[in-house]
């Protein structure tokens, strides 16, 4: 059984892995790549790398094949994956990525080689794991928001309307007219003949070096905003702020006034009359730096974010059941929940983010006692 669900995990990490690379991911095409990592993401698609093939080589190491064969099978599906994206469009095939995917499939087959030392530790150690592991809990929520933080680059800065950027596509309208104003932009444009399927500037705000200051532009019938932030310095991914379905009533061709304003304490998105305030980031969009897919629902992005919340605290729970004073890394989690918005730019963690740490210290909980169950049905010691 436990043979046949290992399996089963290796043909849906497969499939994941085909999914997520082998999908067209724009126009441009540059051949093949010999470095390690490079471009404006390049941290970001490494930590890609590095944990999509994880999933691999733990469920393969669970079915039984030898670790060698398992981290081979990993490099040839990372060779033959780059191979085949040279024929797919926005696909650069690298040698760095098959080296960060044979790498990633190695990680897995450590977790699980390594899994009676790391998981199954004794009462004192698994108090200190559950302690450590709330702290670096934190520490991600706390870079989450060092990274999402608004920055001003040194000046000058120069506007430039419906710009052709790399990884972004050309607004088909015009701009009009530009207001400038502190902290807030407001245009007056003309709609495109079509909504644009990719993310297109109407203004970018760019700095000496050609840093995106500001970037106020149009996906679909949703208007983006993006910011300076120290996640482009450390070349991770920019994800933008929405608001969703607001070029829903501007026809093609129409005139429009789209505008931004910030008040440091509040940022607000409009078009024509229709504004959203109070925009901004929370713990849970830390994912979002290291992998942003640009037009998925607000709904899904909700659960995304509920279910990293949850994978970061589910060793809290874990290893809490099984160690003595647990209460202390509980603890731990929900002063990081309440108090790292308030030292941060971000957002209080809204209720479906608790709801998500709360269901990941309970699977956690759950999952130790499952497993002492376990040991008292086969007639060992539940205590090593």
């Amino acid at each position: 059984m436990k043979s046949r669900i290992a399996i089963v995990l290796s043909v849906l990490s497969t499939a994941g892995i085909l999914f997520f690379t082998l999908r067209p991911a724009g126009t441009d095409t540059h051949g093949w790549s010999f470095t390690l990592t490079s471009g404006d993401a390049a941290l970001a698609e490494l930590l890609q790398n590095l944990l999509l093939f994880i999933p691999l080589g733990v469920s393969l190491t669970l079915a039984g094949v030898w670790p060698q064969r398992v981290i081979l099978a990993g490099g040839l599906l990372s060779f033959t994956v780059e191979f085949l994206q040279q024929w797919i469009p926005g696909r650069d095939p690298s040698l760095g990525d098959i080296l960060s995917n044979t790498i990633s499939t190695a990680l897995g087959v450590l977790l699980v080689v390594a899994a009676p030392i790391w998981l199954w530790a004794p009462p004192r150690r698994s108090a200190w794991q559950a302690r450590a592991t709330a702290i670096i809990a934190c520490l991600v929520w706390y870079g989450t928001g060092a990274m999402l933080r608004q920055e001003s680059p040194p000046g000058p800065y120069r506007a430039v309307t419906t710009p052709e950027l790399p990884y972004f596509g050309h607004y088909e309208g015009k701009v009009l007219k530009i207001t400038p104003g502190i902290r807030s932009v407001e245009l007056l444009a003309v709609a495109a003949p079509h909504p644009p399927g990719r993310t297109s500037p109407l203004i970018a705000g760019l700095g000496p070096h050609n840093e995106r200051v500001l970037m106020l532009s149009v996906e679909r019938y949703d208007l983006t905003l993006r910011y300076y932030m120290p996640a482009l310095r450390w070349t991770l991914e920019q994800p933008d702020l929405r608001l969703r379905d607001g070029m829903k009533s501007v026809a093609p061709r129409d005139t429009f006034v789209a505008a931004t304003r910030d008040d440091s304490t509040n940022i607000c998105l409009r078009v024509n009359s229709t504004e959203r305030c109070h925009l901004g980031y929370t713990i849970g969009d830390g994912w979002k730096l290291i992998y942003y897919p640009e037009g998925w629902p607000a709904w899904m992005l909700g659960v995304i974010n509920m279910l990293w919340i949850a994978g970061c605290v589910i060793g809290v729970g874990y290893w809490g059941a099984r160690g003595q004073r647990s209460s202390l890394a509980v603890g731990i989690v929900i002063a990081g929940l309440l108090l790292v918005p308030l030292v941060t730019s971000l957002k209080a963690t809204p209720i479906y983010e608790w709801i998500g740490a709360l269901g990941g210290l309970g699977v956690g909980y759950m999952s130790s006692q499952w497993y002492r169950a376990l040991k008292r049905r086969l007639g060992e010691d539940t205590r090593p």
